[in-house]
């Protein structure tokens, strides 16, 4: 495993979680109480429906391991922060959005690990006899994600003046984390991606709408308003890249199953940019 990945990967991802950090405060959480059933719904949509969908299109197609792998961590990840940029494109509920990424981090450290390790369990131990240590898959979400964006969250607290001043700076510096992140996967794992190519872009179109369709029909089920279904239309299919990559890099030690995730994420941007930018001109007066 090369320096850059080995090193560059989670000090990259420990940088960007602790600006994600800067981005939360302990109200965004305590707000899971003004949205009880909008985060109960969410929440146990995303971690109980999500799996099932990803274990239905392993079943279904058959993917090489490195591909149901990658599939595999990205339905067991939390919610990632880049739904709160397609909820600003669409003019959903950006508040909502913020309090389901920073309840879906916290609960993290527990669901990430249960939910991949029954999966890997039932879907991969026998094909390619592979085991998830869970407990090592705790320690790297607390470690990776938890602590970092506890400690972002701790700056913001005692130093507001310094975040507010520095807040473009710093999510400049976040974006730029995440495309040199991406730099490094995707050379990493360019053989890996060229040799699945079609059945990857195929999973992962029919991963985000399939998580899409769920967020609405869940939002359609409580007659929720326009905002709050967009929100959960984002919300479902943005996983945590980052999460996916601290296991596969220091737990796994499998790069393999980043093949599916990185193209994931560039082929979920593809599709729910321009969704959400549809979504605000319909609600354009």
């Amino acid at each position: 495993m090369s320096p850059a990945v080995a090193v560059g990967l989670p000090l990259l991802i420990m940088l960007a979680m602790t600006i994600v950090g800067l981005e939360l405060t302990v109200a965004d959480i305590r707000r899971v109480l003004h949205y009880p059933l909008h985060v109960a719904a969410a929440l146990l949509g995303q971690s109980l429906v999500l799996p099932l969908l990803a274990a239905a299109l392993i079943l279904m197609m058959h993917p090489q391991p490195a591909v149901a792998g990658g599939l595999i961590l990205v339905a067991a990840a939390p919610q990632a922060i880049s739904s709160n940029f397609f909820c600003l494109l669409a003019r959903a509920d950006i508040a909502l959005s913020v309090t389901l990424t920073a309840v879906s981090s916290a609960l993290a450290v527990f669901s990430t690990p249960l939910i991949a390790g029954l999966m890997f369990g039932l879907l991969l131990e026998q094909e390619a006899g592979f085991v998830l240590p869970v407990l090592a898959v705790m320690r790297q979400v607390a470690t990776g994600l938890l602590l970092p964006v506890g400690a972002g969250m701790l700056v913001r607290h005692f130093a507001p003046g310094f975040v507010a001043r520095h807040r473009k700076h710093l999510q400049s510096l976040s974006l730029a984390a995440l495309g040199v992140m991406l730099v490094i996967l995707l050379v990493n794992q360019a053989r890996t991606i060229q040799d699945n190519l079609a059945t990857i872009v195929l999973a992962a179109v029919l991963f985000t709408a399939g998580a899409a369709a769920l967020g609405f029909g869940v939002a359609k089920a409580f007659s929720w308003s326009r905002e709050d279904m967009v929100t959960l239309i984002a919300a479902f299919p943005s996983r945590s890249l980052s999460i996916a990559t601290l296991i596969a890099v220091n737990v796994l030690g499998r790069l393999e199953f980043l093949s599916f995730a990185v193209v994931f994420f560039l082929v979920q941007a593809v599709l729910l940019v321009p969704a959400m930018i549809l979504a605000r001109s319909r609600a354009d007066p």
